[in-house]
Order: structure tokens, then sequence, then C-alpha cells
């Protein structure tokens, strides 16, 4: 059994998603009842970067303003963020991907949990 195949059979979580270094889904892992549209993998895929990027470009502005002698603290890097929407949840930390059905979930915290898990 694979991490991914583990991943997906949380209730609630369809999809399990690793980025390649070029920011492309390099491998990924669906429940058997959703059904694969690469159009919404690649959607996914582009949303994940954006905001990943987005966060990353707020954390490096937040550095650059707060950075003095006395705050050596930095957001820098992102490492995961969680958006929470309807009734879905996207959840990235480092290079891996989970989406997810809101409700059937027992927390955030612990989709979290399930993303760091292996994770060094």
């Amino acid at each position: 059994m694979s991490e991914f195949d583990e991943l997906v059979a949380t209730p609630g979580v369809f999809m399990a998603d690793r980025f390649g270094a070029d920011g492309r889904v390099a491998e990924h892992k669906i429940t058997g009842l959703y059904i694969e549209n690469p159009a919404l993998t690649g959607i996914a895929q582009w949303f994940c970067a954006a905001v990943t990027t987005m966060f990353g470009s707020m954390a490096y502005a937040a550095d650059t303003l707060t950075w003095s002698d006395f705050n050596k603290a930095s957001w820098l890097p992102v490492q995961s963020w969680t958006y929470s929407g309807g009734d879905y949840v996207i959840a990235v930390v480092g290079d891996r991907l989970l989406i997810a059905v809101r409700a059937k979930l027992g927390s955030l915290d612990g989709l979290s949990q399930l993303l760091r898990a292996g994770q060094p």
C-alpha cells in the first residue's frame, strides 16, 4: 500500500498529490468514487502553485519590512497552508496536496497531520 492509498482511504479525502520540482503534479491518487478529470487536476495544480507563490511573496515582503537587529523571526520558507470553502478543503504541506469533502473530515488539524506523516 502506497502513502497515497493510505491518504485517500481517510474518510472524506478523494485526491492526494505530490508536486515535482517544476510545480507540476508528479504523482497522485484518487478514490474509486471520484471520476478523474485531467482538466480539473490541472486546475488544482495551477491553483495550489499560485497560492503557494502568493504566500511566498507575502512572506518575503513581511520579512523585508519587519527584519531588524532585534527581530530575526521569519515567515520563510512557506511550509503549509489550508483553504476551506463551500463543501471542500485543500491542504498543502511541502510538496504534498490533499483535497477532501469538509463535512466528512474530523478536523483540519487531523488533515494537516496526515500530510505531515513521513515528512522530515
